[in-house]
């Protein structure tokens, strides 16, 4: 497991969905919640999609105190007036695709459970409308977890034996794999 699993997730993120949606403009990291008013400063391309990692909690404690931790993930999908489909309806279509995408996504990392509980937000107000641009977001939980177990067998051992009833005759025993 990388120590920089968690910084890098959303670039990671941002590679599997622009090889999905081949149309994109943009796809890139972002931090935190996306705004309008961030959206004037920065003037991205249409069709954009930004990948953030919203916050975390702890989800699951497991023997040997290795924890796990629910992320809560967000694409934000930016789409302006242009020619074709009107921008609401080319958001849209690309919050259907990824919908469709990331439940049980992964992306490639061990450490990185299931996505799950895929949502759609429509962010659009009068205010987006004023910029002619349409403003949505699906979001989703990404389970990870930062225990990394030790390499090796288990050391599991399997054992045979017939026992007589009434009889405890331990020396009976066959041992047919493990180390012993």
């Amino acid at each position: 497991m990388s120590d920089t699993l968690l910084s890098d997730l959303p670039q990671t993120v941002c590679d599997e969905v622009s090889f999905f949606l081949r149309d994109l403009k943009e796809c890139k990291p972002h931090a935190g919640k996306f705004s309008l008013e961030e959206l004037k400063r920065k003037g991205l391309p249409s069709p954009s999609v930004l990948i953030s990692v919203l916050g975390a909690k702890q989800d699951t404690t497991y023997a040997g105190h290795a924890t796990s931790f629910m992320l809560q993930m967000a694409a934000y999908v930016v789409v302006k007036d242009g020619l074709g489909a009107p921008r609401d309806v080319r958001a849209a279509n690309i919050c259907q695709l990824l919908l469709s995408f990331i439940p049980g996504q992964c992306w490639r990392e061990d450490a990185i459970g299931e996505a799950r509980n895929v949502r759609m937000h429509t962010l659009v107000s009068s205010k987006t409308k004023d910029h002619a641009v349409s403003l949505w977001a699906v979001t989703w939980d990404q389970p990870i977890s930062f225990f990394q177990p030790s390499n090796g067998p288990l050391g599991a051992e399997l054992y045979v034996a017939q026992v007589p009833e009434g009889e405890a005759v331990g020396s009976d025993y066959e041992q047919i794999g493990g180390q012993g």
